[in-house]
């Protein structure tokens, strides 16, 4: 079809004249449209989600984009992003005449080419379970092998939390030694990972690496220095039958926010209190109400430094839960939070009576991401938002101006296993490291119910059915894939390469977002549709290779052997599907 400009129709839109390219009950996927805007006239200030392209047919005007002006001219192509208020102002004695392109279709974003990917670190006070799998372990896998395919170059850093009391504590129950307790339990963590065919670049052992705790000690001494922590006598919660200092592990008491039961950090509405001021304490070894001993304690002031951090926080796409964390913050009064502890199991602090609390070692080596320029993705559950998000960017951020918070963080709620909560300590689990039935299938399980927002049950019974059908899904694709017959009409490809560009633009969008959940429902559906379709030969071959390469972040053993079918050598991540015809 052509389209004249001396042919157009104008008629009134946006304050101008507009002459549509396209039939007026069209869907088509590209909207182009003829505009005039008279001398002293301009188009009316709007937004919408579309992205736009100006092309300046004749005349002179001013362009404004989200109140950022230039010039404009014969000749020129201005591109407007989605949801950026715009206007066009005629400053010419002649009509300003243009062309407007916009499509429908929504924008992906382009991905960054460094990710560094860091995945909260799992206490060694027992193995992995699948709650903890679902989380921070399989999100920062299913992105990693993302990034990698897409042709990012990508870091994934984790490790074990070491100097938590609650190893301690488990080793105690498990009347075992608590160094040989520590590595047994981060033995099975790492086999755990394996098992999932998770894998980390770096996996820090905080306890045996001397020059980690070296660089901790040094951003403490720094951060005092800097005046950011002060020290001051407080009145801590004590244990006189157990001789213990309490808290994490050793302490229970009352969330001073939620008044639900807490340990220091309120599983229940994510605010942490520090041990002086948690209502109610007592051991939760021995159950007895705790005594208070005068004790220094280092402190930074959470509620002073807090709004260097606020617009940033912002930005974020967050989660309901931790939008509401945000602003009880912003709503209490002084919140000082604890670095140290009265007693180990943390870095002592040398020439003095206290060791580092662990969520200040964790800020300290959180300063080398925060401080790199590559695009930082953090995963991590909710019961740590505090942490992540408003203690340790508040603390770098007071010590470093140009500190920056994750660029995107994937969080997740809890998983429940048949009706109650995974929990290591009681035993109600299913290990990782022990898990018998076929890991691939339970990766793309778990990230189809992965707890984003909201707590999931998970229920070995409808796993087990959910594993059986896939088994038979997955046999049917590889029999599809060792056929060699190409031959189909050419509409058929043609159809075929339309939905294979369509699922990949979709799950290029889930991951853009990082809805793992979406992502991986796009897979399954678009299997179905493979398996299912009118499709065969050459058309089928093609729309199995997509499925093949979209399945690669989920299953990638499977996907390999499903490409290895196909007579592919790898997955390679194609935008144009019509690239491999």
């Amino acid at each position: 079809m052509i389209s004249r400009l001396s042919e157009s129709k104008f008629v009134n839109a946006y304050n101008i004249l507009c002459a549509e390219m396209t039939g007026t009950n069209s869907r088509e996927a590209i909207y182009p449209t003829f505009c005039r805007i008279p001398e002293n006239g301009k188009s009316l200030k709007h937004t919408h989600f579309e992205a736009e392209i100006f092309y300046i047919v004749n005349g002179v005007g001013e362009m404004n984009i989200q109140n950022e002006k230039c010039l404009v001219k014969s000749g020129d192509l201005i591109r407007i992003p989605p949801f950026a208020d715009h206007e066009l102002v005629n400053s010419s004695s002649e009509d300003l005449v243009f062309l407007s392109v916009y499509s429908e279709d929504f924008e992906i974003p382009k991905i960054p080419q460094n990710v560094l990917i860091t995945a909260a670190p799992p206490t060694p006070n027992g193995p992995l379970h699948l709650g903890h799998i679902s989380g921070p372990y399989l999100a920062s896998d299913l992105i990693s092998r993302y990034f990698s395919l897409r042709g990012s170059k990508t870091e994934r850093h984790c490790g074990t939390d070491d100097h938590q009391n609650y190893v301690n504590e488990a080793a105690r129950l498990a009347d075992s030694n608590t160094e040989n307790f520590r590595k047994h339990m981060r033995s099975r963590i790492l086999n755990g990972l394996a098992k999932f065919n998770i894998a980390f670049d770096e996996f820090l052992e905080p306890k045996r690496d001397s020059e980690y705790q070296k660089s901790v000690l040094q951003f403490y001494y720094q951060a005092v220095e800097a005046g950011i922590i002060q020290t001051s006598e407080k009145q801590y919660p004590y244990c006189d039958h157990c001789d213990e200092f309490l808290f994490d592990a050793l302490l229970e008491g009352i969330c001073p926010h939620c008044k639900e039961e807490s340990h220091g950090a309120c599983e229940h509405c994510g605010f942490v209190a520090s041990p002086y001021v948690l209502e109610g304490a007592k051991c939760a070894r021995c159950k007895v109400q705790a005594q208070y001993k005068q004790t220094p304690v280092s402190t930074f002031d959470l509620s002073k430094f807090f709004p260097l951090i606020k617009d940033d926080l912002e930005i974020l796409n967050l989660a309901p839960r931790i939008k509401k964390l945000c602003q009880m913050l912003e709503k209490h009064g002084a919140v000082d939070i604890a670095l140290s502890t009265p007693s180990g199991p943390g870095i002592p602090i040398p020439n003095s009576e206290q060791h580092l609390h662990v969520w200040f070692e964790m800020a300290a080596h959180y300063k080398n991401f925060a401080l790199s320029d590559k695009h930082w993705v953090h995963c991590f559950g909710f019961d740590n938002s505090f942490y992540y998000l408003l203690f340790i960017p508040t603390l770098l951020r007071a010590m470093y101006a140009h500190a920056k918070l994750p660029d995107s963080v994937v969080t997740n709620e809890f998983l429940s296993l048949e009706g109650f909560k995974f929990s290591t300590s009681r035993k109600h689990a299913i290990w990782a490291d022990e898990f018998d039935a076929n890991a691939e299938f339970l990766r793309l399980y778990l990230t189809l119910h992965r707890p984003a927002y909201t707590e999931v049950d998970f229920s070995r019974k409808t796993f087990e059915e959910f594993s059986k059908g896939l088994s038979k899904q997955m046999e049917r694709l590889h029999s599809l894939a060792l056929e060699r017959e190409y031959t189909v009409e050419s509409h058929g490809v043609q159809k075929s390469l339309v939905s294979c560009n369509r699922i990949t633009r979709d799950v290029e969008s889930a991951f853009a977002e990082f809805d793992l959940r979406r992502a991986s429902r796009c897979v399954l559906d678009f299997m179905d549709r493979t398996l299912n379709g009118a499709e065969r030969g050459l058309a089928q071959k093609l729309m199995l290779r997509t499925l093949a390469t979209l399945m690669a972040p989920f299953m990638p053993k499977e996907s390999e052997k499903l490409l290895c079918a196909l007579g592919v050598e790898k997955a390679v991540w194609v935008k144009d599907w019509v690239r491999v015809l």
